[in-house]
């Protein structure tokens, strides 16, 4: 059977494991041959700020011919192309050589103009980048495969800048020489980033569809609710990228940094990109894009208020520092809003769909990067502009950040009234963001995606459980509402250990259930929630229709749990009699002890003998009883216990020794000793009723109710007993006869 263009779950893994190689090698090419290094050698030419201004849109600027790659490639594999533009814009960098023959401004052309065509082939296969990572990501982990394709990047490229830096750091490579050597490297790295992208599984073809150019697609777009705000997101957070990008050669030119420490600055700005694919990667997913885009753009607003105020005489530093937390949330919100679009981008003109939105991209960009470069030449205006404490404050860039406030405003407007299916509101979100419990749930999370012992997920389990953040809430609706999950009965666990209104409805969902796995573990949660109406109904409900006998039973205890009345009491005593499992008998036990407080229950003690138990059910019944009533040292389900390992072989002796601080036991040690150990049990229930007759236990209704359920045995054959239940005896009339009325 033939292939579809889509791509399998392996394929979808081994493009990711070659797109990310593909991007370590990106980092290190494009730090070479990007905007940071064509700043400097544009400067160590004299290049003015219109010029500076173009090189930080360029990047954008060569969308341009977006439009024309549909019609070029028609039909050609996209990876097959994307690989060949990915060499071109490398080859391209080596007329960067000319440069040694030329000065002033015609070596500033042909600055612009080499930087022109890399760009250009970049754009081409940025546009075709995006079509590849939809193709090897699906909806549920893209926003993380776009975070780790960035921190790919980044990483890689924080270390080249490094060595960047500490290269040109060095006197003899400090100009043009080590500039354009740099720039060399930079062609052969980005040879080994093509041919890594060549080994990217793909059959997808570039499609051209006659008639559906640009303006057709951006009219249906922008005709598009959906459509509309998320791409006006996008090319918004394109333009402040532009605007932000020339805060480097703003150290360069307004506080006159080395070549070196400029570089420096770019590591901390590629520093600042990774953190931002951190946050993307851990809450995009889960959030939505919508309510962090939204955050974003406030901080935004607020760093750039300080790049307006800022002077030159403040330390470098705080301009290093500034740059980070800037760059920052411009980079998560460029992270998001690719996000968004794609979420929304067509399948069948994917293509088609990225040269319409780059192509609006390079005429903002172009716009954007002119603009800026013109605010810059007006220095003297800007450093005039505002005043703090009588002092001037600002820089010769104020005008260009004040631009950037302008349209991060519109930004903050436009995130404000995006819609986002699945995503959370601003509130919800801050709830998580801004507090400890919700970043400890963030963190929980991840955990159980990567943990597989099982020991480790349960406690894993508990403690989101404990976490009453709404992320943690939306987490345990998630595996509850799943048929099969591997963490369902620890969720429902833990919402019997912390009970949690907001899944109260969850919780009674699976409990209705009959053919959930996790029935009776839901139905056993419900009697946390005391007191609530809805889960007394529910409880109710099923133990009258339940269609399970163990569906009743437990919903019995878990009624009794909630109500501690003696309202079901009667419907209880009369399903208990039908009960025909251990684990029955148990939940109605327990729902009788909740419900009724005066204990008659223990006057059908011996109901297992005369329904014909096992030795091993009237054991567990008969343990269960003791529990209940708490009667110390020693304990009854110990003695049974030794009994069933034959671990110690004389364990009746220690416990009648112990038991010697009864008058009656300690008077006839001796033969009830021998009674015992000769099975001579008619003679051992004469003597159990002996002290039972002679106790005087009616200040407690229970140990009265207790004492006439033991009573009983003597109506009844003695052939009908044997060892569990004369120890059971022996121990009940022993313990009623130490708490009996001196």
């Amino acid at each position: 059977m033939p292939k579809t263009k889509y791509l399998s779950e392996a394929e979808k893994k081994l493009g990711r494991k070659h797109m990310y190689r593909q991007e370590l090698y990106n980092g290190v090419a494009y730090s070479l041959l990007g905007d940071t290094l064509v700043y400097l050698m544009a400067i160590s030419f004299g290049a003015g700020n219109i010029a500076l201004g173009y090189i930080s849109s360029a990047s954008y600027i060569a969308g341009i011919v977006l439009p024309f790659v549909p019609q070029m490639f028609q039909g050609r594999n996209h990876i097959k192309v994307q690989s060949l533009v990915w060499v071109l814009r490398g080859m391209v960098c080596l007329l960067y050589l000319g440069l040694f023959f030329i000065s002033g401004d015609f070596a500033v052309l042909l600055l612009l103009f080499v930087y022109t065509l890399f760009n250009i082939f970049r754009m081409i296969g940025i546009a075709l980048n995006d079509s590849t990572l939809k193709n090897i990501s699906s909806v549920s982990n893209r926003g993380k495969v776009v975070a780790n394709v960035n921190a790919a990047y980044q990483s890689s490229s924080i270390v080249v800048r490094v060595l960047t830096a500490l290269f040109l750091g060095i006197q003899r490579f400090s100009g043009l020489v080590g500039l354009v050597a740099l720039q060399m490297v930079g062609v052969v790295v980005n040879l080994m980033a093509s041919r890594e992208m060549s080994l990217i599984p793909s059959r997808s073809t570039i499609v051209y569809k006659k008639g559906r150019t640009v303006m057709v697609l951006l009219k249906e777009a922008m005709g598009s609710v959906t459509f509309r705000r998320r791409l006006i997101l996008r090319w918004l957070s394109t333009a402040v990228a532009v605007i932000f990008g020339l805060t480097t050669p703003f150290l360069r030119i307004e506080l006159g940094l080395s070549n070196s420490v400029v570089v420096l600055y770019s590591v901390t700005l590629g520093v600042s990109v990774m953190a931002a694919s951190y946050v993307s990667k851990q809450f995009s997913d889960r959030l939505g894009s919508r309510p962090l885009v939204f955050f974003s753009t406030l901080f935004s607003l607020f760093f750039f208020m300080a790049w307006v105020l800022v002077t030159k005489s403040v330390s470098p530093v705080w301009f290093f520092i500034l740059g980070f937390f800037t760059n920052f949330f411009v980079a998560l919100i460029s992270l998001l809003t690719y996000r968004l679009i794609a979420q929304v981008m067509p399948d069948e003109e994917t293509v088609a769909f990225n040269s319409m939105v780059n192509f609006v991209i390079a005429i903002v960009a172009f716009g954007v990067g002119i603009l800026s470069g013109f605010l810059a030449d007006k220095s003297d205006i800007a450093r005039s502009l505002f005043t703090l404490d009588g002092k001037a404050a600002g820089n010769g860039y104020t005008l260009v950040f004040l631009f950037a406030i302008v349209l991060t405003s519109i930004e903050t407007l436009v995130a404000s009234r995006l819609q986002e299916l699945g995503a959370y509101s601003s509130q919800a979100a801050a709830q998580v963001i801004f507090s400890m419990h919700g970043l400890r749930a963030v963190s929980m999370i991840e955990k159980l995606e990567r943990t597989k012992d099982p020991a480790k997920r349960r406690f894993l389990m508990l403690s989101l459980g404990e976490n009453l953040n709404n992320l943690a809430t939306s987490e345990l609706r998630s595996i509850l509402a799943s048929p099969f999950s591997p963490d369902k009965l620890e969720a429902v666990r833990a919402l019997a250990d912390r009970p949690r209104k907001s899944l109260l409805d969850d919780l009674i969902k699976v409990a209705r259930d009959d053919d959930s796995y996790v029935q009776l573990d839901a139905i056993a949660a419900l009697g946390s929630y005391r007191k609530d109406e809805k889960a007394k109904d529910a409880l109710v409900n099923l133990m009258l229709h339940g269609r399970w006998s163990s569906v009743r039973s437990m919903a019995s205890k878990s009624l009794a749990r909630i109500t501690e009345s003696t309202e079901y009491l009667n419907l209880v005593n009369e399903l208990s009699h039908s009960a025909k499992h251990i684990d029955e008998v148990i939940d109605y036990l327990i729902a009788k002890r909740f419900m009724d407080k005066s204990g008659s229950f223990y006057q059908e003690f011996l109901i297992s003998i005369e329904q014909g138990r096992s030795a091993t059910f009237r054991q567990t019944r008969y343990a269960v009883i003791a529990s209940f009533l708490k009667f110390g040292s020693p304990r009854l389900a110990l003695l049974y216990e030794h009994m069933n390992m034959g671990v110690p072989k004389d364990y009746f002796s220690p416990f009648l020794t112990e038991a010697r601080d009864l008058t009656h036991i300690d008077l006839h040690y001796d033969e009830v000793l021998r009674f015992f150990n000769e099975h001579r049990w008619e003679e051992l229930r004469a003597f159990c009723m002996d002290i039972l007759t002679s106790s005087d236990v009616s200040f407690d209704p229970c140990f009265e109710n207790l004492k006439l359920g033991l009573l009983r045995a003597q109506k009844m054959d003695i052939e009908q007993f044997d060892i569990q239940d004369m120890l059971a005896m022996l121990y009940f009339s022993y313990s009623l006869g130490k708490n009996s009325k001196s």
